[in-house]
């Protein structure tokens, strides 16, 4: 297992996720329940980038473009900031983009599917600058998966695909 907890942790009052290897905290957390949530998440994350490196041996990956690495650097700078918005699922995601990391054909359908799921956050309260609440976790989560310009992006190598076969 590549993370633990600690309890002792001077950076953080209760449970801290800590990676193995540098030390470098995860999150905080008030609970135990919490810190073994977070665990969970990071462990299938790295289960599914493992799966995803297999299957992108095997195929062709997408790099993700400039403007989707600053949205996501953005987000993962809210989420620090407000302590929110988005799954850990997403911070993974906005990770490979900020690193451009290239991205199986799956993961992008995966991002398409995604934007569709959650357009509907655009429409809350908070997601527009000035507006109060400003960045809504929605808002939050939408840049964690490189934004509008990675749901264009998203779109066209989805639609390029389709239309290949």
């Amino acid at each position: 297992m590549p993370w633990h907890i600690e309890t002792n942790n001077p950076e953080c009052s209760g449970y801290a996720v800590v990676k193995d290897d540098d030390g470098e905290i995860e999150g905080c957390h008030r609970t135990r329940r919490e810190a073994l949530a977070q665990l969970a998440a990071l462990n299938i994350a790295e289960a599914e980038r493992a799966a995803e490196e297999l299957i992108e041996e095997r195929q062709d990956s997408y790099t993700p473009n400039d403007a989707m690495v600053a949205e996501a650097r953005r987000g993962l700078s809210w989420r620090e900031v407000y302590g929110r918005g988005g799954t850990l699922v997403g911070v993974v995601r906005a990770r490979d983009i900020v690193n451009r990391r290239g991205l199986s054909y799956d993961t992008v359908v995966r991002m398409r599917s995604y934007f569709a799921r959650h357009e509907v956050d655009k429409q809350g309260e908070g997601y527009r600058q000035g507006e109060p609440g400003y960045p809504s976790a929605g808002r939050i989560a939408w840049a964690l998966w490189g934004g509008d310009a990675g749901r264009a992006w998203a779109n066209r190598i989805v639609e390029d695909e389709a239309s290949s076969d």
